[in-house]
């Protein structure tokens, strides 16, 4: 009987691929899938990693390759942690936030290789392979920090010009100044020419009777 409920499976785990139909995930895969991240937990994500790392570096120049290995294997897990969780998971926080989450993991990677380097050339030849994967792990993740880096930038550069475009302004119509068309200027629309000066717009007085006699 459960030899014919495994074939069955099979045949409908075949079935749904045929037909297009994605297998189920977990509860655990989806709600990592929906959960939000912070600026907050890359910060404490990349202390974690660097803890990570700093053991590595202690295990390693103390001739500890066994323990040099668990540490390293711990530091790759949180660093692929930390990149799948920026890339699949919502980033809960302004653009700002999000440029500078990504901005501190292209530092810490680049950090990271900068150690990561410098162990390889003091462990014993064993060693050394695990220390080459972790240097090439943190390549990986410094060059997918760069790339979003850079799209994050853009999103906020092209957000800063929307909401600076068709800003108002005192009269609460776009691009127009506050004066009324003419006031003040020779334009259409001002005053005539001559207003405000003593006898303007009167006709000119009549002439005196008995003028000026011959």
């Amino acid at each position: 009987m459960k030899k014919w409920n495994a074939i069955f499976t099979g045949i409908l785990f075949l079935a749904l691929l045929v037909l297009g139909v994605p297998p189920a995930v977990s509860a655990q895969e989806a709600g990592e899938e929906q959960a939000e991240i912070t600026l907050k937990d890359v910060k404490n994500r990349l202390k974690d990693n660097e803890k990570h790392l700093n053991e590595a570096r202690k295990r390693g120049r103390a001739g500890d390759a066994q323990g040099m290995q668990v540490a390293l294997d711990n530091f790759q897990r949180g660093q692929s942690g930390l990149e799948r969780a920026l890339e699949r998971r919502r980033f809960s926080g302004n653009l700002q936030d999000r440029e500078e989450a990504w901005s501190r993991v292209e530092r810490a990677t680049r950090k990271h290789g900068e150690v990561l380097t410098d162990l390889y050339g003091r462990v014993p030849e064993q060693a050394r392979p695990g220390i080459a994967r972790a240097i090439e792990n943190s390549q990986k993740g410094r060059e997918t920090a760069l790339e979003r880096l850079e799209q994050a930038r853009g999103q906020r550069i092209a957000a800063e010009r929307r909401a600076n475009t068709g800003r108002p302004d005192a009269t609460g119509r776009p691009g127009q100044s506050g004066a009324p068309a003419g006031v003040g200027s020779g334009r259409p629309g001002g005053p005539p020419a001559g207003a405000g000066s003593p006898g303007a717009g009167r006709p000119p007085a009549p002439p005196k009777k008995g003028g000026n006699r011959l």
